[in-house]
């Protein structure tokens, strides 16, 4: 459960604890059946070039408050934050003239070539409260990808875990040419012990958690259709299938905004999370797709993430709540 609990925020399309004292144990998907009824769902085209321009703005900061709830206990556990931060820049140090590393704490070596573009995603999650009274855990995650500007494809994702007293560098190297992903886990407590390292197979526009967040927001939301692509986490690879509800109209800080529910199908044999449980999240519906509030159930409780800063975007109030003009 506490793996729930910090991965939920970022599960939004997800995020958090992946260090073995937390995380359920990950099993690479078994292979579908075609007569399950996902694979009845029409498919949606994925979109993964924007030749009108990239639709979240550069700058872009989403927080959300995470909460557990089970009688007896209701809480805060947690802040989640997710950044966009554009284009990525790579410069010289002064002085030796040497490259400065792609990520900052960055743990193997990654070298693009001068054309290769990339956008540069963020995000951290941060215990709060109860989390730390719970698990006993003082979690200070920090996460960082880059994307490839072209496909949207992660080309190499960066998490830095403090969790107690666990304090762990791990990076995920999708290799376009090798078709591999290698995954490396520093120590950064025993720096003189050497890393753990283990390999998988790239697939065509592979993602890891964090630019699976942003890629559903970059999808066309039909009803009915299922969204379906690559995400590799911790060196082990999956399947993501999203499947879009209804619109529905959510009561927010700025009224009752319009929203597409959407189910991340995440949980059962083979999945993110191997225990039994539905997810459910409310994206605005307009180009952004920004989600709103988010809900995953499991026999060990509701944990419920909302967005905090949601008031800047009171734009988005529907017309029939704004308040009436007087005389």
């Amino acid at each position: 459960m506490k793996r729930l609990i910090l991965v939920f925020g970022i599960t939004l399309l997800l995020l958090a604890g992946n260090s073995s004292a937390q995380q359920e144990e990950a099993k690479p998907p078994a292979p579908s059946s075609p007569s399950t009824p996902l694979d009845k769902l029409p498919r949606a085209t994925l979109q993964r070039s924007f030749p009108n321009g990239f639709p979240i703005p550069i700058g872009e900061k989403l927080e959300y408050e995470v909460r557990f709830s089970r009688f007896p206990i209701y809480a805060t556990v947690g802040i989640v934050t997710f950044e966009f931060l554009g284009e990525a820049k790579f410069n010289s140090v002064e002085g030796n003239g040497s490259a400065e590393p792609a990520i900052n704490g960055l743990n193997v070596e990654f070298k693009p070539a001068p054309e290769d573009q990339f956008f540069r995603l963020r995000a951290s999650a941060i215990s709060k409260g109860m989390l730390i009274a719970i698990a006993g855990v003082d979690v200070k995650d920090r996460f960082e990808t880059l994307v490839n500007v072209q496909d949207f494809s992660a080309r190499i994702g960066f998490k830095e875990l403090k969790e107690g007293k666990k304090h762990l560098a791990q990076t995920a190297l999708f290799d376009v040419a090798d078709k591999t992903v290698k995954f490396t886990v520093n120590d950064l407590n025993n720096k003189q012990t050497a890393p753990k390292e283990k390999s998988a197979v790239r697939e065509d526009g592979m993602l890891d958690l964090l630019s699976a967040f942003y890629f559903v927001r970059l999808q066309k939301l039909k009803e009915g259709q299922l969204i379906r692509f690559p995400v590799n986490d911790d060196g082990d690879n999956f399947q993501f299938d999203i499947l879009v509800g209804k619109s529905e109209k959510l009561k927010t800080d700025c009224g009752k905004v319009k929203t597409i529910k959407i189910e991340p199908k995440l949980f059962g044999p083979g999945q993110l999370f191997s225990r039994p449980g539905t997810m459910t999240m409310w994206m605005t519906d307009d180009k952004l797709h920004i989600p709103l509030k988010l809900e995953a159930k499991t026999s060990s409780g509701l944990v419920r993430a909302k967005l905090m800063n949601f008031k800047n975007k009171c734009k988005l109030i529907d017309d029939e709540e704004k308040p009436k003009s007087k005389g």
